[in-house]
């Protein structure tokens, strides 16, 4: 018979309960810092699942589905995965490709009634296209309660692209809903009933659903944020109703973890797709494409970089939910939360730090700080960290080609300062190259928090050419 063992903490003034699973019975280093890290992020409750191997190795849940009614998270606990699915979507298009059915370099316009000259299909997952990331229309910057997927196309077709096909990394859910509008027409099927039959039931999965908000779904978690004096509250974002497509799946986390264990296994996309999926983009100049975040490259639909001399793929969405994938080891980690990541509640770095905690090799928070380093070069490139923080980089330290991935990016980081509070110490901890060029990692512990963040510099050591940055 499956035993379960609840243990009641506090967090702040929210009740915090630990649903142990078989295998799990009681609580290890693992629920020690997911529950710590819990309350500092002030986050109301979490869904933890591991897959190693191909198949799911833990499952564990935490805290609260719903602050209101007190109700527990656990395993049957559906999150919205909001920018999750931008994987998901990628990999319904690669798929699509790999049955004959599309090309991935096909014009746009050959499946969506949409001019969008020198755009591809490929562009659409990739960030590519130009388009801005204005899929829903306003008055007066006031949202509908409901879209249907006509009015959203109808925004599409309104939208001036910020640059040519291929010349600016530019996130845009837009594309993304394009891309799902294009596998169901060149599937000649509903956009989910392709997706059931060659991604879901091969990868296992039972679970995932159209979100809408009108819907009556058992175990459905609630959405929340914080305010600008960290009170917790309803985020209001998940109230909104797309139509069937954008922006509206949600899944238990054993089901997105069987998704990407799927991966290793070769279950759901053939190696050569697989490797389509998380190849990094480039621009038409041939530099890579990527953006100053929790990931500094970009795939299809997919975050990519290289954690302590590994190669990961990892993504994050608004509702508080993320996952990191090391391919090479075949471990994934998914964090799904029901906090709003841009609150701070950073579901990639619990992923990260949970990794850390099950292979010793990935383990940043035992890195001892490097002795007798540059102290100019620590000077001058903590300088630059509390310019991000302050979300007013001086580019001038920054290559061309990240200039204004950095300008846009920086308000990520900047964000989380109210929360992290006042920036303690900032100390080298890893040196290591990074495609070829000269790149350290800085453990800056804050009062509520630590941040690990890692530059590449040029050849001469003048200039940062990559920025990446982990809330472990």
């Amino acid at each position: 018979m499956n035993q379960r063992r609840f243990r009641l903490r506090k967090m702040g003034t929210v009740a915090i309960f630990l649903l142990a699973l078989p295998g799990v019975l009681a609580a290890d280093g693992i629920d020690d810092y997911l529950q710590r890290e819990m309350a500092a992020r002030k986050i109301p409750g979490l869904g933890l699942a591991v897959a190693r191997d191909g198949e799911i190795a833990r499952l564990s849940s935490y805290g609260l589905a719903n602050v209101e009614t007190g109700t527990p998270v656990t395993a049957d606990a559906v999150f919205a995965i909001a920018s999750l699915d931008k994987q998901v979507t990628a990999a319904g298009l690669v798929k699509a490709a790999e049955l004959g059915k599309l090309g991935l370099d096909d014009p746009v316009s050959k499946w969506v009634e949409i001019d969008l000259p020198g755009a591809t299909l490929r562009q659409l997952v990739s960030h590519l296209s130009g388009l801005p990331d204005d899929t829903v229309g306003s008055v007066e910057g006031r949202f509908f309660t409901d879209y249907s997927s006509e009015q959203l196309l109808v925004q599409a077709r309104s939208l001036v692209p910020i640059a040519p096909p291929g010349r600016r990394f530019l996130y845009s859910d837009t594309g993304l809903f394009l891309a799902q509008l294009a596998t169901e027409k060149a599937a000649g099927e509903p956009w989910w009933d392709f997706l059931r039959h060659e991604l879901f039931a091969p990868a296992g999965m039972t679970t995932p659903v159209s979100l809408r908000p009108a819907l009556l779904l058992p175990h459905r978690v609630s959405a929340y944020t914080l305010d600008a004096a960290g009170t917790l509250t309803r985020d209001r974002r998940l109230d909104l109703d797309y139509g069937p497509l954008y922006c509206d799946l949600g899944m238990t986390t054993a089901d997105f973890a069987r998704f990407l264990a799927a991966q290793d296994g070769a279950r759901v996309l053939s190696p050569t797709s697989l490797a389509t999926l998380t190849a990094p983009v480039h621009l038409a100049d041939g530099t890579p494409a990527g953006e100053i975040f929790q990931w500094s490259r970009y795939g299809l639909g997919v975050g990519l970089d290289e954690f302590l001399g590994e190669p990961v793929t990892l993504h994050s969405g608004h509702s508080g939910v993320g996952f990191v994938r090391f391919p090479a080891r075949k471990l994934s980690v998914v964090v799904f939360t029901n906090l709003e990541h841009a609150a701070g509640s950073d579901p990639i770095g619990l992923a990260l730090g949970v990794a850390g905690l099950l292979e010793p090799a990935l383990a940043l928070s035992s890195i001892p700080a490097l002795a007798r380093f540059d102290a100019a070069l620590v000077a001058r490139l903590r300088a630059g960290y509390e310019e991000l923080l302050s979300g007013k980089p001086d580019l001038a330290r920054y290559s061309p080609a990240i200039a204004s991935p950095v300008w846009e990016g920086a308000s990520g980081l900047a964000g989380r300062l109210p929360r992290l509070g006042a920036l303690e110490s900032f100390a080298p901890v890893r040196e290591a190259p990074v495609d070829g060029e000269r790149s350290l990692v800085f453990r800056a512990r804050h009062a509520h928090g630590t941040i690990y963040w890692r530059v590449s510099l040029d050849a001469r050591g003048e200039k940062v050419t990559r920025v990446v940055w982990w809330h472990v």
